[in-house]
């Protein structure tokens, strides 16, 4: 650069003839301030990158904690599924992180509610709790308990999924996390119980574990609904609401996902697709024995009051109740033996293609389409 041009740009003042008002030493902090806190920051910085170095690296490269650390992430062990339909979702394990125990607020105190706002609600020991969707959306699980009653709330945005278990199977207490791998475009869960080296990997749709030392064991069922705020805080005045104060710097707005449920594009593949639906007609699963059954709950969206109606699957009676304000479906009573979950029409077919559609007369004739070639992203 020429020099004649770096003279006419720059301009000395004499600090003599500063007319401007001086200034308290004390109104700004002082240099070795500034340096002792970016020093801090710097330190702290370098802490959190070394301590969690695999997992940036894992994430660059692509490629499986295990693969750079040698030891096991999971215990695959006796796996039911085929490798190459397990797929990286990119997220390490832990990445979303599931909430344990986590504070709850009363009615009075959930002004970061909307009535709109969809929320999973369940009621045990006389006690009902909300889970937003909002909050959910960041955690997907949310192990929990009411006096005795064990549970785990899980939810997969992806498929928007919604399922309650029993926190103590038949292998004893279970802990879930997320693991941040997927089968077909559903959350893999990992039990937390066990030792880093041993968790096995748990399908949400699939209630059951799918390898590890508790392979095939089934996850039981609790009664769940999702519907909106307004409809769950009218039918249960008393009801404590999960807490935005969860320890993670997460601002909780609504509509995280909605640009992705208000399309038909999915983000990961499927094993298969039927085309009698729209891919992402939000249901509401029911299944007892080996007798699987869908209900969409766009095929009640005519009905203009609050409807109760009488249902059965395999012997087991149970009563449905479609609220047009919420948009929701829930099952009132059920007898024994009946469970149910919510998720997307596409999820659910591609984990139960033997499925019923009810009402029969409008979604009689399965209509699959080819199936896709899968994308394998783990290595």
């Amino acid at each position: 650069m020429d020099s004649s041009h770096l003279s006419e740009e720059v301009t000395v003042q004499d600090p003599s003839t500063d007319s401007s008002p001086s200034t308290a030493s004390t109104d700004k902090p002082s240099q070795s301030t500034l340096l002792l806190i970016a020093f801090s920051g710097l330190l702290f910085a370098g802490w959190y990158g070394w301590v969690n170095q695999v997992y940036f690296l894992a994430f660059w490269q692509n490629r499986p904690v295990a693969a750079l650390t040698q030891k096991p992430e999971f215990n695959v062990e006796g796996l039911m599924l085929s490798r190459d339909e397990i797929i990286n979702a990119h997220i390490p394990k832990d990445g979303i992180p599931a909430l344990t125990a986590p504070d709850f607020v009363q009615v009075t105190e959930a002004t970061f509610m909307k009535p709109d706002d969809r929320v999973a609600g369940v009621c045990f020991e006389g006690e009902a709790r909300a889970y937003p969707l909002k909050i959910l959306d960041w955690h997907e699980v949310v192990n929990d308990q009411i006096g005795e009653t064990s549970f785990i709330v899980t939810y997969c945005p992806l498929s928007d999924s919604l399922a309650v278990y029993n926190g103590v199977g038949p292998g004893g207490k279970i802990e879930f996390g997320i693991s941040g791998y997927l089968f077909n475009s559903n959350q893999l869960l990992y039990d937390r119980t066990g030792s880093g080296e041993t968790d096995g990997l748990w399908s949400q749709m699939m209630s059951q574990a799918i390898c590890g030392p508790r392979v095939q064991e089934s996850l039981m069922s609790l009664p769940v609904e999702l519907t909106a705020w307004h409809d769950w805080q009218k039918r249960y005045p008393e009801t404590k609401v999960l807490s935005k104060e969860t320890g993670f710097p997460f601002e909780y707005q609504s509509g995280t996902y909605a640009e992705y449920l208000g399309n038909d594009r999915l983000l990961f593949e499927v094993s298969r697709q039927d085309l009698r639906l729209p891919k992402k007609t939000p249901l509401l699963g029911i299944w007892a024995g080996d007798r699987k059954r869908a209900y969409p709950v766009t095929a009640y969206q005519h009905l203009k009051e609050v409807t109760e109606w009488e249902e059965e699957l395999d012997g087991k009676k149970f009563t449905l109740a479609y609220h047009p304000e919420a948009k929701s479906l829930r099952v009132v009573k059920s007898e024994a033996g009946l469970n149910w979950m919510y998720a997307l029409w596409f999820a659910w077919y591609a984990f139960y293609p033997d499925t019923e559609v009810y009402p029969e007369s409008e979604y009689a004739v399965a209509n699959e389409v080819e199936k896709p070639v899968l994308k394998l992203l783990a290595d």
